[in-house]
């Protein structure tokens, strides 16, 4: 089973913005990367869940209500906010796309789970942060679905064999043909393999719309682009069954 995670964000730590672009205009550029992502997805069928960040998560309701019309679940990702900002925007966009929001994704800034788990989320996405040296190093934490005050904590996937994560970076740098034997080996050993990419990761180095490090821009827009499309194949060709965080969580 693979779990297709996708974060509808800004880059990370990163937030100097280019100046040729307005706030407006990011989001905006924001959503159609998204938009191509959702159309991905469609082509081949496939429910995904798709991780809002809290800050930005206003400006997407038209955004958040298609998709989850279109079968893929809403969640929350949680850069820098505090519990009641986590709190308020849970509530307000469960009134927009009128189904409960059961996942909050989190990574450098993190909130405890009994609090999550007071907050009304079922379960939390711990992600690591993707730096270059991901490359040569394992996950410093469990790689396993487990339980904390009643809260389904559900960490990065790992390569058994490879020792490397499915994180947003190693699916945009690492040989395609190399990925994809990673990726089947894992899923033959595991019940599951979460994946997570970024809808930003399609911009192009010269579209992009805020500064990142040399290493973040390797095979960044169409490049990531046929990336997807080649993984979701290679995932059709392996008759791989696809499923939502929540779906197979619960």
């Amino acid at each position: 089973m693979v779990l297709l995670t996708f974060n509808i964000s800004l880059a990370e730590k990163i937030r100097e913005i280019n100046q040729n672009f307005s706030q407006p205009e990011l989001l905006l550029s924001i959503e159609n990367k998204t938009r191509i992502i959702s159309l991905l997805l469609e082509s081949h069928g496939y429910k995904a869940t798709f991780f809002v960040e809290i800050s930005i998560a206003e400006a997407f309701q038209k955004l958040l209500k298609s998709l989850s019309v279109s079968g893929h679940e809403i969640a929350l990702y949680n850069v820098n906010s505090d519990a009641e900002a986590v709190s308020k925007t849970k509530q307000n966009l469960e009134q927009i796309i009128g189904k409960p929001i059961r996942g909050l994704r989190q990574k450098i800034h993190r909130i405890d789970s009994s609090q999550i788990k007071e907050l009304g989320f079922a379960y939390v996405s711990n992600i690591e942060e993707s730096k270059i040296n991901f490359l040569w190093r394992k996950l410093t934490e469990k790689t396993n679905i487990y339980t904390e005050n009643e809260l389904t904590v559900v960490p990065e996937s790992q390569s058994p064999y490879s020792q490397l994560p499915f994180n947003d970076y190693v699916l945009q740098v690492i040989p395609l043909k190399y990925y994809e034997n990673m990726l089947l080996e894992s899923v033959r050993s595991n019940d599951y393999v979460m994946i997570y990419a970024n809808a930003w990761q399609l911009f192009s180095k010269k579209e992009l719309p805020f500064s990142l490090p040399f290493f973040k821009k390797i095979n960044l827009g169409r490049a990531f682009e046929d990336r997807l499309e080649d993984i979701f194949q290679f995932l059709d060709d392996h008759e791989i069954a696809v499923s939502r965080m929540k779906d197979y969580l619960f």
